[in-house]
């Protein structure tokens, strides 16, 4: 069978997450060179810096300013992010939309909440881009396998199956084989490797380091907010890899609940997802 090809890695995307933002001599404005010369990525910044969750509604001119307004770290997952939903922008089933655009970044959003209230909190921008990047590989299959694949993922939603089954029986592969495939062409940190092949059928004994807990937790709790089946096990692993990074409630009362999804849906990174 065929194998699925990796598409490189957007420029903006490599240069972004090389960028140092904990190097004291890298600034917003070494920053706002990679990112000026992408017109429809700076203008979505903008849009942000000016939405009502920042408070500065109309008052932000300039990339500069945005990038002040957003903060270094949160302009980089944010460019990252808008970088990897232009791999969807063309589909438009609902199925996609959902599992393409919504699901990574609230995703991510769930794994930052998350870091803030645990031992993860100065970690809190890695388990963001973690989060969002580690079902990567369903965007790469969705690339190549288009309507067929839409449908897939429909019948498997309808019939309860397993998806990654009938990816392997279908393609030969599996999105988490893709997406570590994906890790490996794009040179990205080792752990991502790891990272990519998480999803909520992951065991609890293969979740070993914080950010793999994080992104498992992350992964569960967006399948809940998005109504995504996941196995029955998840609702108790998600619980343990909570605890073990210092969580002292109900992970899913708290991060899964109605309110809580009507939080992330009014954050302007989630709001991105609808258009």
């Amino acid at each position: 069978m065929e194998e699925i090809a990796i598409p490189p890695l957007p420029t903006i995307v490599a240069q972004v997450m090389q960028f140092d933002a904990n190097n004291p001599k890298n600034g917003a404005a070494d920053l706002e060179k990679l990112v000026v010369p992408d017109k429809a990525i700076s203008a979505e910044l903008l849009r942000v810096a000016n939405s009502a969750f920042y408070g500065r509604s109309g008052k932000v001119k300039v990339l500069r300013d945005s990038l002040a307004v957003l903060g270094i770290k949160a302009t980089k997952n944010l460019v990252i992010y808008l970088s990897t939903k232009t791999m969807s922008a063309n589909y438009k089933s609902d199925t996609f939309k959902k599992y393409l655009n919504r699901f990574p970044i609230y995703a991510a959003l769930v794994a930052q909440n998350v870091a803030l209230e645990t031992k993860l909190k100065p970690q809190a921008d890695e388990c963001f881009l973690a989060a969002l990047l580690h079902s990567i590989g369903m965007n790469i299959m969705a690339l190549q396998k288009q309507g067929h694949y839409s449908d897939m993922i429909d019948a498997c939603e309808k019939n309860k199956w397993e998806l990654s089954k009938l990816e392997k029986q279908s393609y030969g592969s599996t999105h988490t084989t893709l997406g570590k495939r994906a890790a490996e062409a794009w040179k990205l940190p080792e752990i991502f490797k790891r990272l990519m092949e998480i999803s909520p059928a992951t065991e609890y004994t293969n979740l070993l380091d914080p950010l793999e807990k994080s992104t498992y937790i992350a992964s569960v709790v967006a399948s809940t907010l998005l109504e995504i089946p996941y196995p029955e096990a998840a609702k108790a692993n998600v619980q343990r890899c909570y605890t073990d990074l210092g969580g002292t409630q109900n992970v899913l009362l708290r991060h899964g609940s109605p309110d809580a999804l009507a939080k992330i849906q009014a954050h302007p990174f989630a709001q991105l997802a609808t258009t």
